[in-house]
């Protein structure tokens, strides 16, 4: 299926101006029958989908509908399709069946980076093994502010040398599999406490701040050999006064091609998020994107426009236009001949299609492998009651609110998309060894006088990265608090998710952190204190606890 430079040239040089708009497409669609997004393929050849959870739950079905698109887009243009998803730890496809692991800042909690090499090669071949052949991660984002609520623990932390070591052992692991890697957010999205699916965040850094922070993971992933990057809806007011990164030839051609040397593939963030739908046209957008220099616009939020019936033919606006701007040049069609060579170039000379499904002894070592990577990164960042006794009343508290996962299971398929919550995944890992009584938020408020009598109270918070919605934390944070202050002698909080929370929290306590809310991180926490292990405090994180 290789193809030279001139085959590929030919196959450029033949396409009408409508199979060179869609090429320039990655285009998502709703629900489990693939054949929705047939129309747009035979009129325009698009250059592939985004794969989201509402697309597909388990690995049949995975295989079913990669197998049904590739067929029709070989059939229909004879170019493969790129089938891109955001299987990157903290967020996941295929759940409960696939392994994303802890997610990525539990991974750096790992003072082995071989780990991180292990664990994103787990992912590469489980996606790759069902047809999903690009890998919309890892993230690059340094996360520098500690109030993201969209990075967060999709993030390997804090620390830009670190976060550079992390990306390059990611890219290591999934690229040795066969499947496409991507970096994202460009130019970096961890200094914003915005999130651009709700509006266009602004960072006021120059060039030269980002060049010593934010900049390093992806100048380190380049030379790896990443082959996409994913541009950010923020703006750099610094860098570029008047357009978002997305759409900022200084931001993308400058910096990225220029000055990074970035010759892969340059992939928009999804051209329907708030950042972007609610400041320009949704069709007028797109050309500015590829006129800045993105290669592949994505509409992988087109979800948002599901109930109103009208995303096909939002998405149909997008493509006519750039179809309109080829044909009366409006968009240089020496520039729109090299992205179109470039993408063919990667689908027929990089890409896999996919590879064999993975064996039943596969996925139980990988079960296991995920496993022992989540327990490896579990720290005792503060310690005063520990470890767990063998005997005694033990309360296990779920300090989260219950109606603050109404939406961590996203209607759109993007996210974590774990219908169990972490709490409950924890509490039933650790009534196999131990007598526990649990309680819930409002339980343990009604209770907090009788909690005296009790010998043990292990606390447990949670936090999850959702795209364009909250997971509320207020209260949460507030139960906490109050039980360290009154019962520190006795109280263990098990943090599923980040450590930032600590900085809120009294010295006294015992606090254990698992940085992350995956399934496998709750199940490894509770295995840790089910051990009674004795460990030494943690002087080493991916994020600062006390600031």
């Amino acid at each position: 299926m290789k193809k030279s430079k001139e085959d590929l040239q030919e196959i450029v040089r033949n396409m009408s101006a409508s199979q060179k708009a869609g090429q320039l497409f990655l285009l998502a669609y709703p629900g489990k029958d693939p054949t929705i997004i047939r129309p747009l393929m035979e009129q325009y050849g698009i250059c592939g989908c985004y794969i989201s959870q509402d697309n597909a739950h388990s690995f049949d079905e995975a295989e079913s509908i990669a197998a049904a698109l590739q067929s029709m887009s070989l059939s229909l243009q004879d170019i493969p399709l790129i089938l891109g998803v955001d299987q990157e730890g903290a967020w996941g496809v295929l759940i409960p069946e696939s392994h994303p692991g802890p997610g990525n800042m539990a991974l750096n909690a790992i003072e082995d980076s071989t780990k991180i090499t292990q664990m994103y090669g787990i992912i590469g071949s489980e996606m790759l093994s069902v047809g999903y052949n690009t890998l919309l991660g890892p993230c690059a984002d340094v996360n520098s502010d500690p109030n993201s609520p969209i990075i967060g623990t999709r993030s390997f932390g804090e620390f830009s040398d670190e976060v550079a070591s992390a990306v390059v052992a990611a890219l290591s692991g999934a690229r040795k599999t066969g499947i496409l890697t991507c970096l994202k957010h460009f130019p970096g999205h961890g200094a914003t406490s915005y999130d651009t699916h709700r509006e266009i965040p602004l960072v006021n850094k120059s060039y030269e701040e980002l060049r010593e922070s934010d900049l390093i993971p992806f100048k380190a992933g380049i030379d790896a050999g990443v082959e996409l990057v994913m541009t950010s809806h923020i703006r750099f007011p610094k860098i570029d006064g008047d357009n978002p990164a997305t759409l900022s030839k200084k931001i993308l051609n400058d910096i990225l091609r220029q000055d990074l040397g970035f010759q892969g593939l340059i992939i928009s963030d999804s051209m329907n998020m708030g950042a972007i739908r609610k400041t320009y046209d949704p069709a007028e957008s797109t050309l500015l994107a590829i006129q800045a220099g993105v290669d592949i616009v994505m509409l992988s939020e087109e979800h948002y426009d599901f109930e109103g019936g009208d995303y096909l033919q939002k998405q149909i606006d997008s493509i006519e236009l750039v179809k309109q701007a080829i044909e009366s040049k409006v968009l240089d069609p020496t520039l729109i001949d090299e992205k179109i060579f470039r993408i063919l170039d990667y689908k027929f000379n990089h890409m896999k299609i996919r590879t064999p499904r993975i064996s039943e002894q596969e996925y139980a070592r990988n079960e296991k492998d995920t496993f022992d990577i989540a327990y490896g990164a579990i720290q005792v960042l503060q310690k005063n009651f520990w470890p767990l006794p063998a005997s005694g009343k033990i309360v296990c508290i779920n300090a989260t609110p219950c109606e603050s996962y109404s939406n961590v299971v996203n209607s759109r398929g993007i996210g974590p998309n774990q219908a169990e919550s972490a709490y409950e995944t924890f509490v039933r890992q650790l009534r196999e060894t131990h007598q526990i009584e649990s309680f819930s938020h409002s339980e343990a408020l009604r209770a907090i006088e009788r909690l005296a009598s009790e010998d043990v109270l292990i606390v447990v918070t949670e936090d999850y990265p959702l795209p364009g919605e909250d997971f509320k934390k207020d209260k949460q944070q507030k139960l906490v608090k109050l039980l360290c202050e009154k019962y520190p002698e006795k109280a263990i909080v098990v943090g599923l998710r980040s450590p930032y929370e600590l900085a809120s929290y009294p010295l006294e306590m015992t606090y254990v952190c698992a940085f992350s809310s995956r399934t496998c991180s709750a199940q490894a926490a509770a295995k840790l204190l089910s051990d009674a292990k004795e460990c030494t405090v943690s002087d080493k994180t991916p994020v600062s606890t006390r600031f």
